[in-house]
């Protein structure tokens, strides 16, 4: 698997590389498909992910239309389908809501539903301005090994946990009651306790909570149970979201559930496109914390879903341009009412099934989108917005199951346990920006800890009548944090194979030498040790002088290229390279 090589201005917009090679007749028809497949998919998932972010459902379905669009002409993935995510959607919303509070409490006056509104919109695109401006600037400074440092482990522990903060996030709508939003560190508490009070005030909703029980088994069967056994005869997806709001609008408008039963609805869609409209930078300030971990996140997310599809069709993704497509991408997108974008696993895995070549299949998905928001967007303002958190709720089942990982990460790894249940509990218990960034911290204090406690061990121990070699692996670097422990273990070692209890308090006193010693090698094998500082080579320097008043030589073998510079540059480390 080669990247292509071209121009920097081609590089820079891919698709002035890959378009005018383009076999319209090996690949349009699966893009058409493709396209038409996730377009029908962006539609309920755009309407129900728009409520995480505090916004009507009109704003979901702009951001799946144009973020695609922008994406097509900088991204480097031929699979990945941009719109909206729900953890990303969840930390959008969480910063709308703590800044919306702020600006609405020190505005002094009382704003009317549409102007809380108009202020939720301005603090979503100025975030999305600053995601693109951080996503950007780290492509400049070849930031892209950052996303190296959330493991596996943090990435599922946050995700799942955050799938909690998803979940509860629509039940007040499921069972039909309207409560007050909260943010901050522990909302969930206050959440569950307006949630338990709704229920023994009986407040809830007997009509919503029914229609979104019924909903929900329907969708999960089907999703679930009976989508298995038809992947068999079809590669296309039916599309059970989309029914579920056909249905539930047609039912709806039939019976006036809004009226006679008060179920909330949809309400009004307006037609056509949003007017372009510069962010408010003022804001900036106000919601950069949360616009650096949701351009990571994001970042993070999409090349690693990226990566497995590339990996499947034999290409590779620039993760740097990647940074630079997400960047323009949410920085283009904050002209418009849209939250920042980033892939879903889900709908990137119906796009590689349903046949997908190309990024070209984003016209045809946004034309879908379009479709609806000129014509059919009107005909959907009776859906009870309960329907959309079933949609939700049902679409969590995936990040649901990697709850399993508390059994099999315990089996497998402690460390990897620990840094899953330590992201987990914090993003549950705290926020989702506290849980990543505490993740990440527990994440690189572990590996210290790993790094700290790697021991020395013995590969070979080669008898001969010259005398004894013996090969010493350690598979770890040797910084000044773990040097104490290598020496320790190294004499305990040395002690093992030459029979001495203690050879360092030996070392102090020499007894008398017989007429012929056996002369003892010890080999360290390098191999393992990518990386060493002044502490590790002194420490070498130490360990050599101390085997060597014991008549026993330590040499070091195969050091990486950085090692052995560094080591050259040290003082009294030439003896110590194998000849």
């Amino acid at each position: 698997m080669k990247k292509e090589e071209g121009p920097g201005w081609k590089n820079f917009i891919p698709i002035t590389k890959w378009l005018p090679s383009y076999d319209v007749k090996q690949n349009l028809i699966n893009d058409i498909i493709g396209g038409i497949t996730v377009g029908i998919l962006h539609v309920p998932q755009g309407m129900a992910y728009a409520s995480l972010v505090g916004l009507k459902p009109v704003y979901g379905l702009y951001t799946s239309l144009f973020p695609s669009l922008i994406y097509m002409f900088f991204g480097t993935s031929r699979h990945v389908s941009l719109g909206v995510f729900a953890v990303v959607s969840l930390m959008c919303g969480s910063c709308n809501l703590r800044v919306t509070q702020e600006l609405v409490a020190s505005s002094g006056s009382n704003l009317t539903k549409t102007e809380i509104e108009g202020i939720s919109v301005d603090v979503v695109k100025s975030l999305g301005l600053a995601i693109g401006i951080i996503q950007i600037i780290m492509g400049l400074v070849k930031a892209d090994y950052l996303i190296s440092y959330l493991s596996d482990q943090i990435i599922l522990g946050f995700t799942t946990g955050a799938a909690v903060h998803v979940l509860t996030a629509q039940l007040n709508k499921i069972l039909g009651v309207t409560l007050p939003r909260h943010t901050g560190i522990g909302k969930l508490f206050y959440i569950y306790t307006d949630l338990i009070n709704a229920v023994l005030e009986d407040k809830v909703n007997k009509i919503t909570l029914t229609a979104s029980i019924v909903a929900i088994l329907i969708l999960y069967i089907a999703k679930y149970h009976l989508t298995p056994a038809l992947c068999a005869k079809t590669r296309i997806p039916i599309p059970y979201d989309l029914f579920l709001i056909v249905v539930g609008t047609a039912v709806s408008s039939f019976f006036a559930v809004n009226s006679n039963y008060h179920v909330k609805i949809v309400g009004h869609i307006p037609t056509g496109f949003p007017s372009p409209a510069v962010p408010d930078v003022k804001l900036f300030w106000k919601v950069i914390g949360d616009a650096v971990a949701i351009a990571i996140v994001s970042v993070v997310v999409t090349v690693s879903m990226g990566k497995v599809i590339a990996k499947k069709h034999n290409y590779v993704i620039d993760v740097r341009q990647e940074f630079f497509a997400l960047g323009i991408v949410a920085s283009f997108c904050s002209m418009f009412p849209c939250w920042p974008a980033s892939t879903a696993l889900a709908r990137t895995l119906i796009n590689d099934n349903a046949g997908t070549k190309t990024q070209i299949s984003a016209i045809f998905a946004a034309s879908v989108l379009t479709l609806v928001l000129f014509f059919i967007g009107p005909l959907l303002e009776h859906l009870p917005t309960c329907f959309l958190s079933c949609i939700v709720i049902v679409a969590l089942r995936g990040m649901f199951l990697h709850l399993q990982n508390f059994v099999t990460l315990w089996k497998v790894s402690k460390y990897d346990w620990a840094i899953f249940s330590i992201t987990f509990f914090s993003t549950v218990f705290l926020d989702v920006v506290p849980g990543l960034l505490i993740g990440t911290v527990s994440a690189i204090l572990f590996s210290i800890l790993r790094i700290q406690r790697s021991s020395p061990t013995l590969l070979e121990n080669d008898e001969c009548e010259s005398g004894e070699t013996s090969v010493l692996f350690f598979a770890s670097s040797l910084f000044y944090f773990n040097c104490e422990r290598f020496e320790k273990k190294v004499h305990k070692i040395v002690a093992d194979l030459t029979g001495e209890n203690d050879l360092q308090e030996q070392a102090e006193d020499i007894p008398m030498l017989p007429e012929k010693v056996r002369e003892r090698v010890l080999i360290f094998d390098m191999r393992g040790v990518s990386n060493i500082d002044l502490s590790g080579a002194n420490t070498l320097i130490k360990i050599s002088q101390e085997l060597k008043a014991k008549h026993i030589i330590l040499k070091i073998r195969d050091p990486s290229e950085n090692v052995s510079s560094f080591l050259s540059g040290v003082p009294n480390t030439d003896n110590l390279f194998e000849s």
